[in-house]
């Protein structure tokens, strides 16, 4: 009985104690963003979708095709096809990225010795099946014409 008498007294005090804490977080800052019409700011060092560079110069893409980043990709979700040109230089024919795969890890941006690769800020990469997760490293769908 005493147990009993006890234990209702245990509810009666820890039954205030949780509410005073949803008080608490009731009135305090509201934590959810509403997402299409606030976006976030982003940490400077935030790694998001691969990206081709162009040369400032000769506004041409930087890539040599050396396949370095192929290789750092611990989860092989870049896929290059290369041809070789007048001058026996090679170049990018087809530059795609699986963002289904990649891990974002940015591996293959460190490796590139031409800089020629980045990871933008883009982080809205949702896709409806698996075929459009594989994306062209060339924002307009083709390269350079050399």
């Amino acid at each position: 009985m005493i147990r009993i008498i006890k234990e209702i007294y245990k509810a009666l005090i820890s039954l205030p104690a949780g509410m005073l804490v949803t008080l608490k977080y009731l009135f305090g800052r509201t934590v959810t963003m509403q997402y299409p019409e606030e976006r976030w700011i982003l940490p400077e060092r935030f790694r998001g979708r691969v990206v081709l560079i162009r040369d400032e110069k000769t506004l041409k893409h930087r890539c040599t095709a050396c396949g370095n980043c192929l290789r750092a990709c611990p989860n092989a979700s870049l896929r290059l096809e290369s041809a070789v040109d007048q001058n026996k230089k090679r170049y990018p024919v087809k530059f795609t990225v699986d963002t289904a795969l990649c891990l974002f890890c940015g591996l293959c941006v460190d490796s590139c010795p031409f800089n020629a690769l980045k990871m933008n800020k883009d982080y809205e990469l949702a896709a409806a099946s698996r075929e459009a997760c594989v994306r062209s490293l060339f924002p307009d769908g083709e390269n350079d014409d050399r």
